[in-house]
Parts: structure tokens; C-alpha cells; sequence
């Protein structure tokens, strides 16, 4: 069935729209199934931010009713086609999508977010029933499209045409789960009976992701460490029963890199292009880096450790904030790229203004910058207290950039450990999620940075990595199959 349809939700695809991984995964996962012979289609809010990316925009259908609650919203679907060849649906309602941001402005969700996705959830069915084109399988993903799951489960599988679809939920952070006041869940048109505890009803209030773990037809995460993680409730969200008892449904699968976008060797956004045999394009793009940040020339002797992250304590940033004095009083220039959390900002702000000579902070988004940094820093740095799966230590590797990481996640299934393994390793990692630990693997990577033949053995180690997305395709396409292949219940 190489030729099975999916329909892709998610609250961001890009280039469209992006805040994180999500978007990522979101646009090179279909352009690998696509290469595997799906019919492969994608929808997401039209964003303010997507309008001059998503053209030519070809109308499917307009003043498209929506009830919620005792409201009817009449919005628009429209069509474009990724630079892949790929179709691209999209929601319009100026109303709900048409913002600066896309989830919350200033550190604050916006207050109508759970209308605005139920919006996007409720116009899966019309949208198919307008094209005439309805898929084996509903890939939803993350809160913001795990709605779906309830609404074929209580209502679409009824359709013939929609029968035999089956739905799988992708989970790319259980910490973000969409939960709004019981009050809410009239929102939906939902059965009243789906507001329980086999549904909807977490602690008496209502669990958008919820739904996408009580009624899809699997569950997957985007590293297999972090499936097995979150069924513990260190970092299960108070899902972890839940989840545990969903098990069987459940499987972790990598995420993968966009080797297309992250290459040294084709990369349109670097000063200088390079490789595995030679590095010396990696030298060139650290002096730009440098000279672009203000650094002193003489910084070019030292390490470059760079960060690229989300501003949010998850991404480690109490660690960071712990050992960054003691790092900075080393031969070193650390340079960090991110927005988030508006006390984190500000205290980055600051302590760049101290040291401007050793810290650079760029709070904003930018993806050049980012690419230059990949490609121009020596170490990444990456202390999340949780990570997913985390695609910047495999865009990392990729560069020569040696990661060091929290062994959690995605990052403990993509990094092979150094320090444990001198012959194999392609980075860093510390085991305990402590200051000290975290300093002394930092230490250590700056050691044998000294050690210039065996560095450089350990960046081609790197290099030669291989995190390209049709091994995960592969994965989803198995699952795919095996979901379809199963018989109805009698």
C-alpha cells in the first residue's frame, strides 16, 4: 500500500510557521513518505506569518460554518503546494490565526486557544469532504491537533468514507497539554460522556492531548528514550498512568535531520562550504562568526560554545545559569541564539552587557545566525532537563560541532558518549542533571579540544553520522501499515 493517503495535522509546518522541532519534522517527514510513494497532504492554521510564504493560494472553499460552543465561525480553507511538490491546506480565520505569534505574546498563552484549535480540529472532515479525499491515516500532532482523534472516534468514523481511517498521535512534548477550564469542554460539541475519565476530564479540568492519547489508534514519540520516559512521572505531566497503561499503542521513533537544509557542504547560508576530508571551511565560517559578533580577533584561539534554544527552564537553562561565571573565566567564547521566558532574556541581556568580550546573546530568531553557528562554533551545548528528541545536536554533528548533552531523551539516543566509548564516541554527555556534572563533561569536551589530532577524529566521527529522515519514514510507513492491516473489532 505504498500509495496509502495521510493527512498531516499540525499547528506548524514550515517554512510556513515554526517555533521549535515541530515545524521541522512536520515538513521533511512528508517529503520522505512522499519519496516512499504516499499521498501526502498537510494542514495547518493560515497564520499571519504564512501568508507571504504560502503562495499562490488556491481557494477550496469559503464561509466554511464552524459551531463552537453557542457560536458559529465561518472561516475559509485554501490550498498551496510546498516547495516539495507537496499539497499544503490551510485554515483561515482572521479572527483566530491572524496575530503576530502564534500561541501567546509575552510569555502568555492567548486566552482563546482552545476556540481557535477546536476550530482547526472540527475542519478536518469538511476539508476531505470538500476535496473528496479522505485518508487512510489521520497523523496528528501535538495538542493543538489531538482533537481530532475524539472527533473521528465519536463522530466522522460513522461516515463510510471516513470508516476505515486510522489515527495516530505524535506527542513532541508532553509538557505542553492544552489544558483548559472544564467550562471549556461545551466548546467542543463533544458527547457529554467523553468528559471523564476515559476522555477528556484531567483533574477536573480539560485535557486537549488527552484525547489524542485516549482514542487515537497509536501513540508515538520522536526518540524511542523519551517514550520510555514519560511513563515514568518525573516526566510523564501527570500522564504517565495513562500512558503506561496505552503502552502497547505506544512507540518511540527518531526524529530526523533535513540533510538538504543542514549540510556544510551545501549550505547556501555559510561563508564557507565543507567536509569530512576538510575542515578548513570550518575555520573560515568561526572568524566570520566571531567577527559578526564583536568578538575579539584573539578569540579565535579559543573554544566557540554555542547555543541555540528555546528560552524556557526545560531547555536546562538553571544549569547554564549555574556554571556560566565558571565558564567564562576559562579561555572561552560562548555565544547564545533563542527567545522564551522574559526573566531568562533579561538575565542573559545582562550578563552579555558585563562580558561582551566572552557572551554574546541574540534574543530573537534568526535563522542564518543559526545556520552560522552550527557551522562556526566548536561545542554545542545542550542541558535540557528533557528533551523529546532535539534536532540541533544532530545538525551539530553533522557540522563538526561536538555536542554536550544531558543524557535524556532524544539526545541520549542520537550521541554516542566519548568519554565512555574513546574509539566510537560523537560527544559529550553527563548522566546526573546537576551543575557539577554538567561543568565537569563541559571541562572535559574543552580538554580534548586541545588535543588537536584526536578533536579531529572525533569531528569526523561526527560527520559521518547519519540521521537523514528516510530511515524514520520507514518507521511511520511500518506503523502505518501494521495499523491498517489490522482486522475491525467483531
Amino acid at each position: 500500500m505504498d500509495d496509502l493517503r495521510i493527512l498531516l495535522c499540525s499547528p506548524e509546518i514550515a517554512p510556513y510557521a515554526k517555533t521549535g522541532g515541530l515545524a521541522d519534522m512536520a515538513a521533511a517527514l512528508p517529503e520522505a513518505l512522499k519519496e516512499l510513494g504516499c499521498d501526502i497532504r498537510l494542514f495547518m492554521p493560515l497564520y499571519h506569518c504564512a501568508r507571504d510564504k504560502a503562495v499562490p493560494l488556491k481557494p477550496i472553499a469559503q464561509q466554511l460554518p464552524l459551531l463552537i460552543g453557542n457560536r458559529t465561525y465561518h472561516c475559509n480553507l485554501w490550498e498551496t503546494v510546498s516547495a516539495a511538490g507537496i499539497p499544503v491546506y490551510l485554515l483561515e480565520k482572521e479572527e483566530f490565526f491572524d496575530r503576530d505569534h502564534l500561541y501567546g505574546i509575552h510569555g502568555k498563552d492567548y486566552e482563546d486557544n482552545a476556540e481557535r484549535y477546536i476550530a482547526f480540529c472540527q475542519a478536518v472532515f469538511p476539508l476531505c469532504s470538500h476535496l473528496s479525499w479522505f485518508p487512510n491515516i489521520l497523523h496528528l500532532h501535538d495538542w493543538q491537533a489531538a482533537l481530532v482523534s475524539a472527533y473521528w472516534f465519536h463522530n466522522w468514523r460513522y461516515d463510510p468514507a471516513f470508516s476505515r481511517t486510522k489515527t495516530v498521535f505524535t506527542i513532541h512534548n508532553l509538557a505542553y497539554q492544552g489544558i483548559f477550564p472544564a467550562t471549556h469542554f461545551a466548546l467542543t460539541h463533544l458527547p457529554l460522556h467523553a468528559f471523564a475519565m476515559e476522555g477528556l476530564e484531567f483533574w477536573g479540568n480539560c485535557n486537549f492531548l488527552k484525547a489524542g492519547v485516549i482514542y487515537s489508534d497509536a501513540l508515538t514519540t520522536v526518540s524511542p528514550r523519551y517514550s520510555q520516559e514519560i511513563q515514568r512521572p518525573e516526566f510523564g505531566s501527570g500522564l504517565d498512568g495513562l500512558i503506561k497503561d496505552r503502552r502497547d499503542k505506544l512507540v518511540g521513533i527518531l526524529n530526523g535531520a533535513d540533510y538538504k537544509i543542514w549540510n556544510p557542504e551545501t549550505d547556501p547560508l555559510i561563508p564557507a562550504r565543507y567536509d569530512a576530508r576538510n575542515l578548513s571551511g570550518k575555520a573560515v565560517c568561526k572568524k566570520r562568526l566571531l567577527a559578526e559578533l564583536g568578538f575579539p580577533k584573539t578569540n579565535v584561539n579559543y573554544p566557540l560554545l554555542g547555543m541555540i534554544t528555546r528560552l524556557v527552564p526545560q531547555k536546562g537553562l538553571d544549569l547554564f545559569r549555574e556554571v556560566l561565571d565558571q565558564l567564562l573565566s576559562l579561555n572561552v567564547s560562548v555565544v547564545v541564539l533563542g527567545t522564551g521566558d522574559p526573566p531568562i532574556e533579561q538575565w542573559l541581556k545582562a550578563k552579555a552587557e558585563q562580558v561582551p568580550g566572552k557572551l554574546q546573546v541574540h534574543l530573537k530568531f534568526d535563522e542564518r545566525l543559526a545556520h552560522l553557528i552550527e557551522a562556526g562554533a566548536d561545542l554545542f551545548l545542550m542541558p535540557s532537563r528533557f528533551e523529546p528528541c532535539g534536532l540541533n545536536q544532530m545538525y551539530s554533528l553533522r557540522y563538526g560541532t561536538i555536542p554536550v548533552v544531558h543524557a535524556t531523551g532524544g539526545l541520549d539516543d542520537s550521541i554516542v558518549d566519548v568519554m565512555l566509548n574513546p574509539q566510537t564516541g560523537t560527544g559529550f554527555k553527563f548522566y546526573q542533571y546537576t551543575a557539577f556534572d554538567f561543568l565537569y563533561t563541559t571541562r572535559s569536551a574543552l580538554e580534548l579540544f586541545q588535543a588537536k589530532e584526536k578533536w579531529l577524529k572525533l569531528q569526523q566521527r561526527a560527520m559521518a553520522e547519519d540521521f537523514s529522515w528516510g530511515r524514520s519514514a520507514r518507521s511511520y510507513l511500518d506503523l502505518y501499515r501494521k495499523l491498517l492491516d489490522q482486522r475491525p473489532p467483531e
